[in-house]
């Protein structure tokens, strides 16, 4: 085991390289419907584990048994050696996820698993956190009864790990900075916000997964996206085109069929953090859509042009919600499908551009505007489990809208900081200037009430896409380091780390950084000074 000083280090990296490992396998559900039931109990064990690893790191506990953390040291080592060897073969998963298909890259892993080694993934998980929670105990100066023979247990599971054959090269030691690679053929997409059920799609889904083949070649003349400095949409991969295929130099080419990349990928991979509302805030209302029903509006996406941004899911599969897009001219779309109670499809589609969002605790609410009373009628309800997960989704919604080349009729559907617009709500902190280049931005810094959440977020500081999101990082795990940003007068702001990086809302654009970091350019000392003394105060914030 590490030395005293490196302890909290090792436990904080080895719960950062668990929930790498959780959010990794959350995003195979989308290819691996049959399995999801089983991906949910694996993440949701991953967590627990990471839960208790970051319990016993914790300040409260190092003040109560801080002189006592020798008594687990040598136990902690059995655990990480048996730990380290179970994640390096799924982040290998995950590697081998570039070039085979999902099912039989989950099919090796399993049987890497249950065969060669001969202990279940299930079974493991479980071991690893009750042998977790065991360590606290003895740090309370209790000692558990089926210690003995859970030590015999993962010294079992350790030898049987070694002795197995083609383990899976060591991952990479980098905590929350383990690669998630990026799956080029069947991209995986962000599936729950609420516990999964088993589910297998049927041949009646067909129509739904038409936005996503390969286009036939179909020869046009040469077609030139839109380019713009700002906001641009082909920078992240999304939909097919259902004829024409697009590259990343605008130009239609139709010997290969390729994949346009739009923004939103990325922004959903899967690696943001995951913190569930409180109680009070977190409402029961199922997912739902209530705006007419429209029989062939896959049909119609698909005969635009339309391709798909992201999609997520709600309520145990019941209702998938997709974010399309069109490369000619920005235009966006929503696409909803649920089942009624017979079982049967319905699909809704509207613009973006005609929906406004409304927050309510854990819910957004996506309105229309009723025409000459100025109120809304409800067209969409999305509940949420993670303030994160609400906090990408509006983001990618408004700066979605906001790059429509149709642009938005009327000022009753501007979306204006929704997310504060609720008594548990974000309240906005700190507000200031910076400079990116030649473009200035506007700087906020958020707590979410409900939750707990704290993010940065940056947006355009005036003209006509003023405070649409152009980025922003959750830094919650932070927040009680009053010393993660550091200031000097006349210098920019520097941030120790964020992980996982920024969320980008706009195509080819990084957030301000060099050799040391990220940095937050303010335009003046004294925006740089209450930033400081800002993020100082969060450590009282409860």
């Amino acid at each position: 085991m590490a030395g005293i000083d490196d302890r909290p280090r090792v436990l904080l990296r080895f719960a950062d390289q668990v929930e790498d490992a959780a959010s990794g396998l959350h995003k195979f559900k989308e290819d691996l419907p049959r399995e999801a039931t089983k991906i949910t109990a694996y993440v949701s064990e991953l967590f627990a584990i990471s839960s208790v690893l970051r319990s016993i790191c914790s300040d409260d506990n190092a003040r109560h048994h801080g002189p006592s953390y020798y008594r687990i040291d040598k136990d902690l080592a059995l655990l990480f050696r048996s730990l380290q060897a179970t994640l390096n073969e799924i982040f290998g998963m995950f590697a081998r996820s570039y070039d085979r298909p999902s099912h039989m890259i989950w099919e090796d892993l399993q049987h890497r698993f249950d065969i060669e080694e001969g202990f279940k993934l299930q079974e493991r998980l479980e071991w690893y956190r009750d042998f977790l929670e065991y360590q606290i105990k003895v740090l309370e100066g209790r000692r558990p009864s089926k210690l003995r023979d859970l030590k015999d247990d993962l010294i079992d599971l350790s030898r049987a790990q070694q002795n197995a054959p083609h383990r899976a090269e060591p991952a990479p030691m980098s905590g929350a900075n383990t690669p998630r690679p990026q799956r080029p053929v069947r991209p995986p997409y962000p599936r729950m916000d609420t516990p999964s059920t088993n589910t297998v799609l049927s041949d009646d889904w067909g129509m739904w997964e038409e936005l996503d083949r390969p286009p036939v070649a179909v020869p046009e003349p040469p077609l030139q996206m839109p380019a713009s400095p700002t906001f641009t949409s082909g920078s992240s991969e999304s939909m097919y085109s259902s004829q024409t295929s697009y590259f990343s130099d605008g130009m239609y080419s139709p010997p290969t069929p390729e994949r346009l990349i739009h923004w939103a990928q990325k922004v959903f991979d899967g690696s943001s953090p995951l913190t569930p509302y409180r109680n009070g805030v977190q409402l029961e209302d199922r997912s739902a859509c209530f705006g007419p029903s429209d029989p062939a509006a896959l049909q119609n996406l698909v005969r635009d042009g339309f391709q798909r941004a992201m999609q997520i899911v709600f309520d145990e599969d019941r209702l998938w919600v997709r974010l399309c897009w069109r490369p000619s001219d920005h235009r966006a779309r929503i696409l909803i499908m649920a089942r009624d109670r017979a079982g049967q499809q319905l699909h809704f589609c509207t613009p973006l551009t005609n929906l406004k969002v409304i927050r309510n605790g854990s819910c957004l609410q996506l309105c229309r505007a009723r025409r000459g009373d100025g109120k809304y009628a409800l067209w969409a309800r999305l509940n949420f489990l993670f303030h994160e997960r609400m906090a990408l989704f509006y983001n990618t919604f408004v700066a979605m809208k906001r790059q429509d080349e149709r642009g938005v009729d009327s000022e009753n559907l501007e979306d204006d900081f929704e997310l504060e617009n609720d008594e548990a709500g974000e309240k906005c902190l700190f507000a200031g200037q910076i400079q990116h280049g030649e473009m200035l931005h506007a700087l906020r810094l958020f707590r979410d009430r409900g939750s707990g959440v704290v993010r940065l977020e940056a947006s355009p500081l005036r003209g006509p896409r003023r405070d649409v999101p152009i980025w922003t990082a959750f830094v919650t795990k932070y927040k009680h380091d009053p010393d993660h940003c550091e200031y000097a007068p006349g210098r920019p702001v520097h941030i120790a780390a964020i992980k996982p990086p920024p969320s980008v809302f706009i195509a080819k654009y990084q957030p301000p950084q060099n050799r040391m970091g990220y940095f937050l350019p303010f335009t003046s000392d004294e925006d740089s000074r209450m930033f400081m003394e800002t993020w100082a105060g969060l450590s009282r914030l409860r």
